[in-house]
């Protein structure tokens, strides 16, 4: 009845294949989203168009109950209008390991990301500091966000559906700031 496939942590594509019974519907989510590894995920019903408003507004609220959130395509870009306000997250202090600090919008660090330590943004990622540990920006899929840090030594770096990791080595910030964007499908560094 649904087919459920990964777009970009934490982001989960959701499309109903038959408009059926409504609780097999329901029971049918709950058995294939069980367990930590969905768990404060964003979920896309991706054909929500094709369903009645009623099914829509009961699976997002389904979905809530089971500490995920439901997000509609198309109301994406209107949601990001009116929340222009809210839309930028200062966070004041440098992230420590373990940490993790998720936005709906841009995010601006005023200090450094240590290793182990991860920043989320559905927009952009600015770090006034060094990058050490993980920064995903565009979780919704967004190839035009961008990273920006003043020293770049990231553990991994996420940009809508692209991935960079670094190796072993650590890489060693060439004493500028840089930004990572996405060129010709992959993670490149450029010079601010």
């Amino acid at each position: 009845m649904i087919e459920i496939r990964g777009i970009t942590l934490p982001v989960i594509a959701l499309r109903i294949k038959e408009d059926g019974d409504l609780n097999a519907l329901k029971e049918e989510i709950r058995n294939r989203v069980k367990g930590k590894l969905f768990q404060g995920s964003y979920f896309i019903i991706e054909n929500a168009e094709e369903l009645s408003e009623n099914i829509v507004r009961e699976l997002e609220e389904f979905l809530r109950e089971l500490n995920l959130e439901s997000i509609k395509k198309v109301g994406l870009k209107e949601k990001r209008e009116s929340e222009k306000k809210d839309r930028l997250l200062i966070v004041d202090k440098p992230l420590r390991s373990g940490q993790k600090v998720e936005h709906g919008g841009d995010v601006l660090v005023l200090g450094d990301v240590n290793k182990d330590a991860q920043v989320v943004a559905v927009g952009n990622i600015i770090i006034m500091g060094a990058l050490r540990g993980i920064a995903i920006a565009g979780a919704l899929g967004d190839e035009s966000a961008v990273v920006v840090a003043l020293r770049m030594e990231p553990q991994q770096i996420r940009i809508g559906k692209k991935i960079a990791i670094s190796e072993d080595s650590e890489r060693v910030s060439p004493g500028y700031p840089e930004v990572a964007k996405v060129e010709d499908g992959m993670i490149v560094l450029e010079k601010v």
